[in-house]
């Protein structure tokens, strides 16, 4: 069989509700090494929210962090085709200016893996802050003296959709802006077109596999570019409509094992 690239997203995907991999996906992408195909993580995450599942599944390969800002490779820190996209200090700051207009229940950056919070309170989630001995706390506008990695603004549902569609007349063409969180709502800002398909696309001239033998899993806006680039790109059972739309197949669910039923069923592992 033609050696793959499978690329796997982490929340809702990879990672069952209980942030675990089930011992049949893991067993699953074994299989699927054994025969020679390579394995790789692209998430939104920071690596330090990441990096646990890079070992647990034992990978060498690239991985791709921050929705595709960050593309770096764990086992190799002279790793060449490295690159972190950040957004301009001066837009990051014309962002916080921006933000003033409203009340938002918080506010976070990313220096790489230093977090920067206005303030502490329950609007962030506690893992936002995982792995990090300090976090910077204050007006960020002050805090933050280098370009940030990402922006966060945290408020309602119903706040964030009136940010976004100032955003689409104003700031659309400076950053690149998603929405998510259920529990914890926040717009996530990174550099201007930046996205997952720019860190996977990287990892595939670097391995030497060709675009259509990508195999991308995800479920969520976030992975829309990603999977629209894979040869196959495959949406969750719990995936966002328009993701399914965008994928060439669905599989079952994060919690049945849909990564471990496609690769089954379609590797052969």
């Amino acid at each position: 069989m033609t050696k793959k690239l499978i690329v796997l997203d982490l929340d809702g995907t990879a990672l069952k509700g209980d942030q675990t991999i089930s011992d049949r996906t893991k067993k699953a992408l074994e299989n699927a090494r054994a025969k020679g195909h390579e394995i790789m993580i692209a998430t939104g995450r920071p690596y330090r929210m990441s990096h646990m599942y890079y070992y647990e599944l034992g990978l060498d390969t690239p991985i791709v962090n921050f929705n595709g800002a960050v593309f770096h490779h764990p086992r190799d820190i002279k790793f060449s085709n490295a690159y972190h996209q950040a957004i301009d200090l001066k837009t990051a700051r014309e962002l916080l200016d921006f933000s003033t207009n409203y009340a938002l229940d918080n506010i976070a950056a990313e220096v790489q893996d230093s977090v920067f919070l206005r303030e502490r309170n329950a609007s962030v989630p506690d893992m936002f802050q995982q792995g990090k001995d300090n976090v910077f706390i204050g007006d960020l506008r002050n805090t933050i003296t280098t370009d940030p990695t990402s922006l966060l603004f945290f408020a309602s549902h119903e706040m964030l959709q009136e940010i976004s569609d100032h955003m689409d007349t104003r700031l659309s063409n400076i950053v690149t802006y998603r929405n998510w969180g259920a529990e914890w709502p926040a717009m996530e800002m990174t550099k201007f077109g930046v996205h997952k398909a720019i860190g996977v696309q990287a990892a595939s001239r670097f391995l030497g596999i060709d675009r259509k033998n990508i195999i991308a899993f995800g479920d969520e806006d976030n992975d829309l570019e990603m999977l629209d680039y894979a040869g196959v790109g495959v949406a969750m059972g719990n995936a966002i409509e328009p993701l399914k739309n965008v994928a060439n197949t669905v599989t079952l669910t994060n919690e049945e094992d849909g990564i471990a039923v496609y690769l089954e069923e379609n590797l052969g592992v």
